[in-house]
């Protein structure tokens, strides 16, 4: 069993970039799918926020607080026992609905046996659009980070 569920990390980690083209699923099984809004409750709660945007992407610019796991080199990790508490909420997002990266991390964490998953639909950009809490990292030298909240 604990094959089937690396192999299908693997082939969802090896998928061609053009999977990014398709606007992401609106159910998941044994995943919450939530909005902007709801995720911003989430995030007030202290609820973890896993950002699956490959690493260069958030650098620039992500939810405050938020881990960064690229699906394709980090992800794996929440395979691994001990990751993050099972039981717990999580919440598992990527830049926007018409990329799958999110979606397709968030029914990998659903079938590792993650029990509270909540997939952030809407993503990055809708919480950087609405001004809720990020950290940006400043256009003049690239080095300055600036954390900003509502």
């Amino acid at each position: 069993m604990k094959w089937t569920y690396l192999l299908a990390a693997l082939f969802f980690c090896l998928m061609p970039a053009a999977v990014n083209a398709e606007e992401a699923p609106m159910t998941i099984k044994g995943v919450i799918t939530i909005n902007t809004h709801q995720a911003k409750l989430l995030h007030e709660l202290g609820a973890p926020f896993v950002d699956v945007r490959p690493h260069s992407q958030w650098q620039w610019g992500h939810v405050d607080g938020a881990h960064n796991l690229d699906l394709r080199e980090g992800f794996q990790q929440l395979f691994i026992a001990g990751a993050l508490d099972k039981n717990a909420p999580v919440v598992i997002y990527g830049n926007s609905t018409y990329h799958m990266r999110g979606a397709i991390a968030s029914y990998l964490a659903a079938m590792w046996g993650y029990k509270q998953v909540f997939f952030f639909r809407d993503g990055y950009f809708s919480w950087l659009a609405l001004d809720y809490p990020v950290t940006l990292v400043s256009d003049n030298d690239g080095s300055l980070q600036v954390t900003v909240n509502d």
